[in-house]
């Protein structure tokens, strides 16, 4: 029997559009990795991934989050602060927090977004963030995932590694999104200044914060104490390569210009040592500023030395200056 021409045309235009479809089915509706250039080019069509890391190792979280839910209740105070504790939700459970704020106060406030370091408890920072909210700042410390009041654990890095290879959100991961919704709280209050909200963080805290900031460009800044990136080079593992980056701060430092960033570092720090801060320090793009502290009792984390050095770096970061100051209410938009 003799085909047609017309007819043999059909047959391999139908076989074309299969084969298309089953590539297409594969390496889009089953991959749980989309390539981008970067996270800043992430365009409406991931809108509703909830979570991906791409080729090149950045991770991506969307921008609509959607509306932030929290439960808040009295905690204590001081002469002249008031301290919350607050419950907010996040992805697969739920967030405990401090918040912190100053009785007194002229306008609109900053925020800021305390990320401890790995291990170190809420209220093992709490008195970093009375001395931050004294000059006229709204604090939100957190517990990390599997510290203090917040459920989970923090895993070694293989286990979290074997997590993403499974196509799993690592912990990792989800501490990033733990800040950007402690960014949406703060966001969503009405005694909060929408344009000088920051992250700040201390060791893994500062590692996690960097990366959120990269994420969501509406967050103002960042300061980083006591902290470093991972200085990956990659190897020969492509997933594994994705995987580093994906929580080294070096892969994202650069995009959190033009806003600014700040890192504080002890020169005696014992577990982060001053030369892989000054490596990761080089990497960001300006405006940045770098402040050393050259005193022996300051080793890993905040000390009393860094006190000056956090006042400047709070005026640089969210214009924290003196004010005359009046009392009014600050009630939480709930």
């Amino acid at each position: 029997m003799k085909i047609k021409k017309k007819d043999l045309y059909k047959v391999i235009v139908v076989v074309i559009l299969v084969i298309f479809a089953i590539f297409f089915y594969f390496n889009i509706f089953k991959s749980d990795k989309v390539g981008t250039k970067n996270i800043t080019q992430a365009s409406n069509k991931t809108d509703k991934i909830a979570w991906l890391v791409d080729t090149n190792g950045y991770l991506y979280y969307p921008l609509g989050r959607g509306e932030i839910k929290f439960t808040r209740e009295n905690y204590s105070e001081t002469e002249n602060l008031t301290i919350s504790k607050l419950i907010y939700q996040s992805r697969r459970g739920n967030i405990y927090g401090l918040l912190v704020l100053p009785k007194y106060i002229t306008e609109q406030m900053p925020g800021i977004v305390l990320l401890p370091g790995a291990g170190v408890s809420k209220e093992s920072e709490l008195l970093l963030a009375e001395k931050i909210s004294e000059l006229g700042a709204a604090v939100l410390i957190i517990d990390q995932r599997g510290t203090g009041e917040t459920d989970g654990d923090f895993p070694s890095l293989d286990d979290d590694y074997n997590s993403f290879l499974n196509s799993m959100e690592p912990v990792q991961h989800l501490m990033v999104y733990d800040a950007l919704r402690g960014y949406d709280l703060l966001n969503s209050a009405p005694f909060i200044d929408k344009d000088r909200i920051i992250l700040a963080g201390e060791s893994l805290g500062a590692r996690i914060a960097v990366i959120a900031t990269a994420i969501d460009r509406n967050i103002d800044g960042v300061l980083v104490i006591s902290s470093s990136g991972f200085d990956f080079q990659g190897g020969n593992d492509p997933d594994k390569n994705a995987f580093l980056k994906s929580i080294d701060m070096d892969h994202y430092i650069d995009l959190v210009a033009p806003r600014k960033i700040v890192m504080i570092h002890a020169i005696n720090d014992s577990i982060v040592p001053i030369s892989s801060a000054a490596r990761t320090f080089s990497k960001a793009q300006e405006p940045k500023q770098f402040a050393l502290i050259n005193d022996t009792s300051c080793k890993h984390g905040y000390c009393d030395a860094m006190y000056t050095s956090l006042v400047d770096a709070l005026d640089y970061l969210v214009e924290i200056r003196s004010r005359t100051l009046f009392e009014i209410e600050v009630p939480l938009n709930k």
